[in-house]
């Protein structure tokens, strides 16, 4: 099973960056397999829009791919999974070119999680659709994998049109890996079209669910629409989150064995630390959880 570490807590800790680069480092000296970031380009002003907003306009959000870039510089072996970026709220083409460089910077390390997101306010501003973005971002990934893979891309769909054009340079995957990030804290388990939607599109997915009755009934979906599109079901990797907390290790096992029994392959590990510097120390205790599984 492969482990990886995010930097979700970090939009908590302000513009300090050193944290963060250190954090990535010890990640990667530890012999963790990725990091992942999370994505808004703006957050809402959160007393003039009701409803309850974990992102907001005084959150510390970084620009994901610019950060991708920063880090592919910094390492040299972790994978850099942006998870997830806000697909239809982007132009596929400049999504693919963004891609396709920290993909060569980093050696062939990027891995492009996708999701339709959620923030209306947010697609506003940045003067794209919200209510048709689900299938927006099907075409999109037409695109992305086109654009990545071909010396000469032509394509006419409902939203896009490519006429003669190519990225220069190609990056190293041909394609790169596109996951698919879903569900909500309070609803984890989402609609079936977009539990199809990964079958028919997804190299892998990033679910919120833990294992269980309503979980497996997903993942039973999912695998009927891979097999639909011809796909085999084995080849989408599912990676799930684990809670640290100050669970004892026996109890941090047995779900890791809950999870690789479920069909997970990988898992997103998260220390729930309140400063940079307990993330740090919390990536070095888990070593020792890694290293008895």
């Amino acid at each position: 099973m492969k482990f990886g570490v995010n930097l979700y807590k970090f939009i908590h800790y302000g513009n300090d960056i050193a944290g963060t680069r250190e954090f990535v480092l010890t990640a990667e000296s530890l012999g963790y397999n990725h990091v992942r970031l999370l994505d808004h380009v703006v957050g809402v002003v959160a007393e003039r829009h009701p409803g309850t907003w974990k992102y907001h306009s005084k959150t510390t959000l970084r620009e994901i791919f610019t950060l991708l870039g920063y880090l592919s510089a910094l390492t040299s072996r972790i994978r850099l999974v942006a998870a997830i970026a806000v697909l239809p709220m982007r132009p596929a083409a400049l999504v693919a070119k963004q891609a396709a460089e920290i993909d060569i910077l980093s050696g062939g390390r990027m891995t492009l999680g996708v999701g339709v997101g959620y923030s209306a306010v947010e697609f506003e501003a940045l003067g794209t659709a919200f209510a048709d973005r689900g299938a927006r971002m099907e075409e999109q990934i037409t695109v992305l994998r086109k654009l990545w893979t071909a010396d000469c891309v032509n394509f006419k769909g409902k939203w896009h049109t490519l006429t003669d054009v190519a990225l220069s340079p190609l990056p190293l995957q041909r394609p790169i890996p596109i996951w698919f990030g879903l569900g909500s804290e309070g609803k984890p388990v989402p609609p079936e079209p977009v539990l199809r939607r990964i079958g028919r599109l997804g190299d892998g997915w990033l679910p919120l669910f833990q294992p269980g009755p309503e979980a497996q009934a997903a993942v039973n979906v999912v695998h009927a629409a891979a097999r639909g599109a011809g796909r085999n079901p084995a080849d989408i990797t599912m990676e799930l989150n684990l809670i640290v907390g100050d669970k004892s290790k026996a109890q941090l096992l047995d779900e890791l064995k809950r999870m690789r029994d479920f069909g997970a392959t990988q898992v997103n590990v998260h220390f729930q630390a309140k400063t940079a510097g307990e993330e740090i120390e919390g990536a070095k205790r888990f070593r020792e959880v890694m290293d008895a599984f």
